[in-house]
């Protein structure tokens, strides 16, 4: 079994009393035998060496990246800091991270990762932060990852900022970040995670789905032999360069049970949807709609689906970034939804925003396969 301890700060400078206020709210000596670190962050605690400062402090591997929020059982916001402690007597946790990742040596640097985490045995979860990189996808290293961890499952993200800028963000390890790190946290032995996946209400996604006959990685090319432009505009769905974020797109991959969602990021000159994930040739696609209203309403989805779950001793939460930012003006509504519903609960948890989501997802056969998600209330419960 693992259970969970969470704290904040808000303090960024004075170490002393950062790390008083995180002992005052963990009692950190009724920790189990083993024990592993997560923190959610904004870049001002890596930039001041505060959180380098309280992983000196923990026996016990730590790995992070920054967040546009955070939220936990003491509070939400903006700029603090959320420290999660996982522990157990059966569960073992080790953490690593590579530098300096970019498209010619991506999977040798992960292979690299891999053996160092699993050095004292197979992982039975494994939490990975990825960076943002210019030439490599976010799902370009899930999918390097899933072929060198072989296939054990991988739960994490892509870190995020307040001011979205991709210079100040960050991922950690042990108290050192950089900006083109990979870092991942192993668990070892008896875990069972359960995954919420939580994209888009039914009722707002098109009941009407093409199939996508042409593609090419990330790259949307044909949809039911037309050029993806051409065929959502028979749709009478216009996608233009200031409604792209606002326009989700649902990839139903063959065999499973939920689609995936996916942004556009940019349509190319001869019609073509360049996407944040992969895009299966086969699979079929269909639109939704993204606003305050309907981020609520899948939120509420997504918490309703972890208050059902029985046993449930840790929860980590990793909703898209750009939920948070079509969230505008009340940015911070959910996080005080989350805040707010699981308060009650009383259960541990922690939330931090992510910049595209690595989430698990069955088949049809109930196998689990990686993927990487867009616009997605993500979380996983021990």
């Amino acid at each position: 079994m693992v259970e969970m301890f969470t704290a904040r700060t808000s303090e960024v400078d004075t170490f002393d009393e950062a790390i008083a206020e995180i002992e005052s709210q963990i009692d950190f000596s009724s920790l189990k035998k083993y024990s592993g670190g997560i923190i959610f962050c904004c870049m001002e605690f890596l930039e001041s060496g505060m959180v380098q400062a309280l992983c000196e402090t923990l026996p016990f591997d730590v790995i992070g990246m920054t967040s546009m929020g955070t939220a936990d059982l003491q509070g939400y916001g903006f700029f603090d800091l959320t420290l999660t402690v996982l522990t157990s007597d059966e569960v073992r946790f080790k953490a690593g991270m590579v530098h300096d990742i970019n498209s010619s040596n991506h999977r040798d640097k992960i292979e690299e990762l891999y053996k160092g985490i699993s050095a004292d045995g197979e992982p039975s979860l494994i939490f990975v932060f990825m960076p943002f990189v210019k030439d490599v996808a976010g799902y370009e290293l899930l999918d390097a990852a899933d072929k060198a961890c072989n296939g054990a499952e991988l739960w994490g993200a892509l870190p995020t900022s307040i001011d979205v800028i991709q210079s100040r963000l960050g991922v950690m390890c042990n108290g050192v970040a950089h900006e083109s790190s990979m870092a991942m946290l192993s668990l070892c032995g008896p875990v069972t995670p359960r995954y919420v996946v939580a994209n888009l209400p039914e009722n707002i996604i098109s009941n009407t789905r093409g199939i996508i006959t042409k593609s090419d990685g990330a790259v949307l090319m044909e949809v039911n032999d037309m050029s993806a432009m051409e065929y959502f505009k028979h749709l009478n769905v216009e996608v233009t360069t200031e409604n792209l974020r606002a326009t989700p797109l649902l990839i139903y991959r063959e065999g499973t049970q939920k689609p995936v969602a996916l942004a556009i990021f940019e349509v190319t000159e001869d019609g073509a949807f360049l996407m944040g994930g992969e895009i299966p040739q086969g699979a079929a696609v269909s639109v939704g709609g993204i606003d305050a209203t309907t981020i609520i309403e899948s939120c509420r989805e997504g918490l309703a689906e972890l208050l059902a779950m029985e046993n449930r001793n840790a929860t980590v939460i990793l909703p898209c970034v750009s939920r948070g930012v079509m969230m505008i003006p009340d940015q911070e509504g959910e996080m005080r939804l989350i805040y707010e519903t699981l308060k009650e609960s009383g259960l541990p948890y922690a939330m931090g925003y992510s910049g595209g989501e690595a989430c698990p997802m069955k088949d049809a056969e109930g196998k689990m396969h990686n993927r990487f998600h867009n616009y997605t209330f993500c979380a996983c419960v021990l």
